[in-house]
């Protein structure tokens, strides 16, 4: 491929050929046809995961292949094919005409076999190819392409930066270190559709939410392609194995300028039809200038039907205007790097060599960490000690760290990465954190112990310190008015596991402190630090002073909750 020089290109080639066939391949190939669920059943987990591959269920490869499959179509090409489950959904729709001539390519040798065991010789204008995609010479473009990409993340995927300057320079764009396999997939068919060619593409969600999205967001845009996407539920795992929101991408390349482009909210892929025939209260239309590929795409399916919406007031700020949002500590081995009290004692490293840190969420659950909380986690020997090894290093700790380099520690990625392996960040104490991650909600904690934070939590840093002002953040950002908002500004994976970036974070609108009535201010800060004593032991009073809480922002911003239709 000219975009790579040619050591780069030998060496990605010799490494899909030099795997051979895995001991674990032969007795498949002995069962008549191999589904996907045996093929799971025999490949290592390992195998699987290296390659990135996870299986389109059945209804959705149909829906997808419903799509792309238009009259007039001569060729079709899956660029990762696995064992076929799309080529076989392309079989059994009816304008299936056996004179196609399909292309299948995959970079894993060991699936191809798999996949040429279950065709055989039953389709004869099928073309079977051993190939990365991504480095394909061939610039074919085809009447219809269907794929599910290989989901590799970007830290595993092998010679990323060559991979990423390829795309740039062809494409005449700037691209994010953090893309996956996948967008890079996108970028790729987009480019190979024929004049009136179609695509439907099934992956995870992220990159239409997430920042490193937004070049891809913006070249689709810009050539004009999207012709529909379909967002699965959360709480729906599209993919065995694989904790992500799923979602499928339509491209046309034919679209007029005024053609709408169609987000599709799929609570049951039992309900997938046309997409000209999805039940309205599924969809949401948008023309071509109504999208906007710096924000977030989220907010642009519809909502579900509980769901609700706030109406700001004007005087809201972003968050990024009144505080600085920072990860919490990572330390790359958290076993290794964090100590109970009994650890601490039975390896004598000093308290001076120490700090003390939350490392899991479920060890602060109320919205106040306190000193008590911090004592009681002490009592129960739960892992409150960040080894803090700096300056002259006592013999205990030496003992530890070189117990540490026998285990390896000082080769994983982190420590590779920092001047000197064992020395964590000197990240400041944050006096409000938020969960990184959580499946019933997100809470603003705050750190009255003043205690450090791994990545388990966010840290908070107001700009202005005083205590009132990061109460009132605290209050509002812990409000119903605030759940409203946050819902369409994290991300959601499968399952119903939401996450939540520091950026995301940051871009929360809230009331500036300063602009409320020193009255409303008292009021509301009183039945806030109220609320976080009462909720250790009632409940119920805590709900109450919720609730009041909520009515005392909804007066003062002007605004209120609203049903979305």
């Amino acid at each position: 491929m000219e975009d790579l020089d040619d050591r780069e290109r030998i060496d990605w080639m010799r490494s899909f050929d030099a795997l051979g066939a895995p001991g674990w391949l032969p007795p498949l190939l002995h069962e008549p046809s191999v589904t996907p669920q045996a093929y799971v059943t025999h490949a290592p987990l390992e195998h699987r995961r290296s390659w990135g591959q996870y299986f389109t269920p059945q209804r959705i490869a149909e829906w997808m292949a419903a799509y792309v499959l238009q009259p007039g179509v001569r060729s079709v090409l899956d660029p990762a094919v696995g064992t076929g489950v799309l080529i076989e959904a392309l079989l059994r729709q009816p304008g299936w005409n056996p004179e196609i001539a399909l292309t299948a390519l995959d970079a894993d040798p060991a699936i191809l076999r798999v996949l040429a065991h279950n065709v055989q010789d039953t389709l004869p204008n099928l073309t079977i190819r051993q190939q990365d995609f991504l480095l394909d010479p061939d610039r074919t473009r085809y009447d219809a392409i269907i794929c599910n990409p290989p989901y590799i993340r970007h830290r595993r995927l092998r010679d990323r930066q060559a991979l990423l300057s390829m795309f740039e320079r062809r494409l005449d764009l700037k691209l994010s270190a953090f893309s996956n396999s996948y967008v890079l997939f996108i970028l790729g068919i987009a480019t190979r559709l024929a004049a009136h060619g179609r695509a439907a593409i099934i992956t995870p969600f992220e990159y239409l939410n997430a920042n490193f999205g937004v070049p891809i967001r913006s070249f689709l845009l810009r050539h004009n392609l999207v012709d529909g996407l379909a967002l699965f539920d959360h709480t729906r795992l599209v993919f065995d194995d694989a904790n992500t929101t799923a979602c499928v991408l339509l491209l046309r390349a034919d679209r007029a300028a005024d053609d709408v482009i169609t987000f599709v909210h799929v609570a049951d892929e039992a309900e997938l039809a046309p997409i000209e025939q999805l039940p309205e209260r599924a969809v949401t239309r948008y023309r071509l200038p109504e999208l906007d590929a710096e924000a977030k795409w989220l907010p642009l399916f519809p909502a579900p039907p509980a769901a609700s919406t706030w109406l700001p007031d004007r005087r809201m700020v972003s968050l990024r205007e009144l505080a600085d949002v920072r990860r919490g500590i990572a330390t790359g081995a958290n076993d290794f790097f964090t100590l109970t009290e009994t650890e601490r004692a039975q390896h004598e490293i000093p308290l001076t060599h120490t700090r003390l840190c939350v490392t899991k969420a479920s060890h602060a659950p109320y919205l106040c960490f306190t000193v008590d909380d911090l004592q009681r986690l002490r009592e129960s020997d739960r892992k409150i000690y960040l080894l803090d090894a700096r300056d002259e290093l006592p013999p205990a700790v030496q003992v530890y760290l070189d117990q540490g380099e026998r285990l390896g520690i000082h080769r994983r990625f982190l420590p590779t990465h920092r001047g000197v392996w064992f020395a964590m960040e000197p990240r400041p104490v944050a006096p409000l954190w938020v969960n990184a991650f959580s499946r019933r909600g997100f809470r603003f904690v705050l750190n009255d112990a003043g205690c450090a934070n791994l990545t388990t939590f966010h840290c908070i840093y107001p700009f202005v310190a005083e205590r009132d002002h990061v109460v009132l953040l605290a209050a509002f950002l812990n409000s119903a008015i605030a759940a409203t908002v946050i819902a369409r500004q994290h991300r959601i994976y499968g399952s119903g596991l939401h996450k939540f970036e520091p950026l995301d974070v940051a871009a929360l609108h809230v009331p500036d402190p300063a602009t409320i009535p020193g009255s409303l201010s008292a009021v509301i800060c009183q039945t806030y630090l109220q609320c976080c004593e009462v909720e250790r032991t009632d409940r119920s009073a805590a709900g109450l002073m919720k609730a009041e809480i909520d009515r005392l922002w909804g007066e003062h911003l002007g605004g209120a909750l609203h049903a979305a239709s």
